[in-house]
């Protein structure tokens, strides 16, 4: 992890405390798949519950202590105080009855604080070699996929999945990657080559995969892999290094785009190099050990 010691403010306390109820929700939803008692609720709306949870409270807080060590704009307290009930809303929300109009109207609030976020970082795009560059296309793109989530879950549930999950691969390799790996003091890509490979992974995993789609998640891969390869840590290096490797399997068709490949790869990403790199702000630099052992 990083090489600070761990300092509670508005972000990484928001995460901190999504943390908890996050892994609450983790083993709650484990557990019932190992037949170890009843869900609390239906089943459905608790998995989306806990999928936006891990974005909204835990992921993007610590993205935005990430950009304020870069010293980029950041939400201020007062957008930090309602995004913070945004989010606790939005969770009770898919939790009672998943996309319904507490959820979305809650979501709707999280949605606008990330695209102001993204538009106070415009002057970031034009840099050729950058890691923010790619975060206000992926952020702007992804909230033009929540409304078509809910106005297509009703009418094409598979469709609306679809989009989810080229929503969650939009914020997970063009905002928490590239945070992830700043973190890390990784060399910056070519911002124009990422943002491409992220748009591509987005729509193969999402609903439009295709020969362009492929190709430019193999240029994802090696993007990824290339600017892993210089980080001091052996265990990094690995992390990252197997999340290269799962891109180029998912971009040479090794594995197919489908639901359970796409919910593996972003558990693996989020627990793994992402939460290994941003997971500084919780809870400093473990030793090599338990970092290993992790």
């Amino acid at each position: 992890m990083g090489s600070d010691s761990p300092a509670l403010d508005r972000f990484t306390g928001l995460a901190l405390i999504a943390l908890v109820v996050q892994l609450g929700l983790g083993i709650h939803l484990r557990a019932v798949l190992a037949g170890m008692g009843e869900p609390w609720g239906a089943w459905p709306f608790l998995r989306q519950a806990h999928s936006h949870l891990g974005y909204y409270g835990l992921v993007f807080p610590l993205v935005w202590w990430a950009w304020r060590r870069q010293g980029l704009p950041v939400p201020g307290r007062l957008q930090t105080a309602a995004y913070a009930l945004a989010t606790a809303a939005a969770t009770w929300g898919f939790v009672q009855a998943g996309y319904a109009p507490l959820s979305i109207a809650a979501s709707t609030v999280v949605l606008l604080v990330w695209v102001i976020a993204a538009l106070r970082l415009r002057r970031q795009v034009v840099e050729l070699r950058s890691w923010w560059a790619p975060a206000v296309p992926a952020i702007l793109l992804s909230a033009v996929a929540i409304p078509g989530v809910a106005v297509t879950i009703s009418r094409d549930p598979t469709f609306a999945r679809e989009l989810v999950q080229a929503f969650l691969t939009l914020l997970m390799f063009g905002v928490a990657t590239p945070a992830a790996l700043a973190q890390q003091g990784a060399r910056p890509p070519l911002a124009p080559a990422w943002t491409i490979g992220v748009l591509c992974t987005a729509m193969l995993l999402g609903p439009w995969p295709g020969l362009f789609t492929h190709l430019g998640t193999i240029l994802l891969a090696g993007q990824v892999l290339w600017t892993a390869w210089d980080l001091p840590d052996l265990d990094q290096r690995a992390a990252w290094g197997g999340l290269a490797l799962g891109l180029l399997a998912l971009g040479t068709g090794a594995l197919p785009e489908t639901q359970p490949v796409a919910i593996a790869g972003l558990h693996y990403a989020v627990l793994g190099p992402v939460l290994m790199s941003l997971g500084a702000a919780l809870v400093g630099r473990l030793p090599l050990l338990a970092r290993l052992a992790y």
